[in-house]
């Protein structure tokens, strides 16, 4: 049956007029969380537009944009909102730090507790449960949270699912000389009593140099040399040797070459940012400077505002309004920085051998050297 050429308009008017009817109810039951997923456009004001070079002696502009920043937010609806900012890991290579000294920005808004741990340990739960887990933010803050065992722990499938539920997200990766980390890492453990556990009768090593000589031949032998052909293997080791036994994975974190591949099927550098720590050690300001620069942050915490606390030796954010206040990281968070504990002459090199093919094909994959 054909119809007159001059009632083609009202049929197609009908038949989309029913395809509405039907789907309203589907496009009602998804609104709320379509709105949450969908990035919100920022209304910065207008000073940020041409005010915030921290090159200039001047510094006047700065606190008219930060005022300007806070004033923006203040009439806006707070709402949980996905966040714009993640940090990924690695585990005790400064990501606490990173965070410390980011947190003063006025955009900026930190999930409490700010490791969730959504997507190594709850891998199927739905958008609404992890945004239960963000705080409320306004349209122009950024959410942000850090969770350093996304990097290198179960599931594989981490990388995939940050891109599917939050495409939006930029990410922060610290990464640091994986010789250090497993000084680190290990105290971290054993102060988890994962490693000793008096209570439980549990002394299994007593020293870092107990650990690494027992776990040293069994990694050794499973992963070995960095293998480009066979890498997606070798990944899959590191996590079988994890699932089997879990503290291998203070060495095996290490490998950071085999982790990353992961992570570059669906991010690149637009949008995931590694950051060397020991930079951020040096010169936390150069380095804020330029993670507010990736993140599309209007610029109003500048290098001058780190400054060495004399008794540490470690950097402390200067709040530029308060001169005379300085925020520094707690000291649990440098007790392997402080001199106190180290690695044996042979244990070192161990590692070194262990990792030295790895951090080849990690300086080659970035493009450039780090901790060096």
């Amino acid at each position: 049956m054909s119809f007159p050429y001059k009632h083609t308009g009202l049929v197609l008017i009908l038949l989309v007029g029913s395809a509405a009817f039907f789907s309203i109810s589907l496009f009602q039951n998804l609104a709320a969380e379509i709105y949450q997923r969908s990035p919100a456009k920022p209304e910065y004001p207008k000073s940020f537009l041409f005010e915030q070079s921290s090159n200039k002696p001047d510094t006047r502009w700065r606190e008219e944009l930060w005022e300007d920043l806070i004033k923006s937010c203040e009439n806006q609806t707070k709402a949980k909102r996905l966040p714009k900012i993640i940090g990924i890991g690695v585990e005790k290579c400064g990501t606490h730090a990173l965070l410390h000294f980011l947190r003063p920005h006025p955009l900026i808004r930190v999930a409490k507790p700010m490791e969730t741990h959504f997507f190594d340990a709850k891998p199927g739960a739905s958008v609404r449960s992890y945004l239960l887990m963000l705080p409320e933010v306004e349209k122009n803050a950024f959410a942000m949270e850090k969770t350093p065992a996304y990097f290198n722990f179960r599931p594989s499938s981490i990388p995939a699912n940050i891109k599917r539920m939050v495409p939006d997200a930029k990410l922060l990766l610290v990464l640091c000389n994986p010789v250090d980390r497993v000084l680190s890492d290990f105290y971290q453990e054993w102060i988890m009593f994962n490693i000793t556990h008096p209570g439980k009768g549990q002394f299994r090593y007593k020293s870092v140099d107990q650990y690494v000589h027992a776990y040293f031949p069994r990694i050794q032998q499973a992963i070995g040399d960095f293998d480009q052909k066979n890498s997606l293997l070798q990944e899959a080791k590191v996590f079988d040797l994890m699932g089997k036994d879990y503290l291998t994975h203070i060495i095996t974190t290490g490998f950071y070459a085999l982790h990353l591949q992961r992570w570059f099927k669906y991010f690149n550098e637009t949008n995931l940012m590694v950051i060397d720590s020991e930079a951020m050690l040096q010169d936390p300001g150069s380095v804020i400077e330029e993670v507010q620069e990736f993140l599309k942050l209007p610029k109003v915490l500048l290098k001058q505002d780190y400054v060495k606390e004399e008794d540490s030796g470690y950097f402390c954010y200067k709040n530029w309004r308060d001169e005379n206040k300085l925020d520094c990281l707690p000291s649990a968070k440098r007790r392997t920085r402080n001199g106190n504990k180290s690695l044996p002459p042979d244990v070192t090199s161990k590692l070194q051998g262990l990792f030295q093919s790895h951090n080849e094909a990690l300086f080659k994959m970035l493009g450039r050297k780090l901790w060096v």
